[in-house]
């Protein structure tokens, strides 16, 4: 029962390990076209999709990371778009890559500790 836990728990943590880096080269390629006339930016949803499979989880009892994949679309709402038809802020793209690494950073600890908890569990096998 607790490796069933811990192996379900470093699934959902590879997945968002994954969707993590994936936002980050979505926010970089956003950064390095901030100056390209009528680019849009784009933005990864993964967050809800998540939580979204976690919550039915909880009602049929298994967790299906099949259906769990980031999601990206084009930067339409709440974007000023300037002269040159470009809605992309380069402030506001560092402040979701600085975010973001800093969710990944936690991410890589949560896996790291889950493997420390293994090995302290297999370790009284011995």
């Amino acid at each position: 029962m607790i490796f069933d836990k811990l192996f379900t728990q470093n699934t959902v943590l590879g997945t968002a390990m994954q969707a993590s880096e994936f936002k980050n080269q979505v926010i970089l390629h956003n950064m390095a076209n901030s100056d390209t006339p009528n680019f849009k930016g784009s933005e990864v949803e993964f967050e809800g999709i998540l939580n979204d499979a976690i919550e039915s989880s909880k009602i049929n009892g298994k967790l299906d990371m099949s259906s769990v994949m980031p999601s990206v679309q084009k930067q339409h709402y709440g974007y000023k778009v300037r002269i040159d038809e470009n809605n992309v802020d380069i402030e506001t793209e560092m402040v979701k890559f600085y975010k973001n690494s800093a969710k990944y950073d936690v991410i890589v600890n949560s896996v790291l500790n889950n493997s420390n908890r293994l090995n302290t569990v297999l370790s009284g096998f011995r």
